[in-house]
């Protein structure tokens, strides 16, 4: 089959999950992206996550545009147009549509699908939730200083996070609804409120940029994440991160050494 024949269902829509998407997408790849719930993506500017709730938004020059009929599904799918994105519950994405890839991610902390080995020709687990052999048939390592490398054994491996952070994440003190009062991009200091969660205020303990905050009218529970601000005023707040880029380029390499029957190279003998 040539690139154009191949379908690839992307699973999540988070930051990750959009670049690995719209990698693909350029690449030539008839892809989808499937988020059954809504999501809770921060870095919503970096991500296509606002289409869920909006309909359409773009990443870098691609568009995502959710697809409530089949209509819709198979015109962005077949023309290239668009990214559609698919809401319905996952075990009917997977039956509605022979998919040949199916590509993984566990963004902002949800959990990610069932296994998925029996449900494509080839899967990839985007992560160090995801085990090869039992999940899938690659993962693909996301953490540490070599994002994007390629695990044909086990799962991708986990490492501490750094003790300086470049971004602070602000969690809600209790359940309720999420009224934002700031927007991502914007400079606050240490004490400016960002939102309210029902009659309750939250403030920024740090100064900084705002790169991600959760969307007007989101319910939220206590210690959900609702902001990131980064340290940094000149920290990037839209379209594709280096880490995400090197993930997605990851995956997309994993695809092409699949379809092309590369080997691995194996030096356990080498002299």
């Amino acid at each position: 089959m040539t690139t154009q024949e191949k379908t690839i269902l992307v699973c999540g829509i988070g930051e990750i999950a959009s670049a690995t998407a719209r990698r693909l997408a350029g690449e030539g790849y008839a892809v989808a992206i499937h988020q059954e719930t809504p999501p809770a993506t921060l870095r919503r500017l970096m991500s296509f996550s606002d289409a869920w709730f909006d309909v359409q938004a773009s990443l870098d020059g691609f568009s995502a545009r959710r697809a409530d009929t089949s209509s819709e599904f198979l015109l962005g799918l077949q023309t290239g147009e668009f990214i559609p994105i698919l809401t319905q519950r996952f075990v009917d994405v997977t039956e509605r549509w022979p998919w040949d890839i199916i590509v993984a991610t566990a963004d902002d902390g949800e959990a990610p699908p069932e296994p998925l080995l029996n449900l494509a020709e080839f899967t990839i687990g985007v992560g160090p939730e995801f085990s090869v052999g039992r999940d899938c048939h690659v993962a693909i390592q996301t953490e540490g200083r070599d994002p994007g490398a390629i695990v044909r054994e086990g799962a991708p491996p986990r490492f501490p996070k750094s003790p300086v952070e470049e971004t602070s994440r602000i969690l809600a003190g209790a359940c309720g609804v999420f009224r934002a009062r700031q927007t991502i991009g914007s400079c606050v200091r240490a004490g400016d409120m960002l939102g309210e969660i029902d009659d309750a205020p939250v403030y920024s303990p740090v100064a900084g940029r705002i790169k991600g905050l959760a969307r007007k009218g989101l319910a939220v529970r206590d210690g959900t994440a609702v902001a990131e601000i980064c340290r940094s005023d000149a920290g990037q707040v839209a379209g594709m991160g280096e880490r995400s880029v090197l993930i997605a380029r990851g995956v997309a390499f994993a695809i092409e050494a699949e379809l092309e029957g590369w080997t691995p190279l194996q030096f356990e003998n080498w002299l």
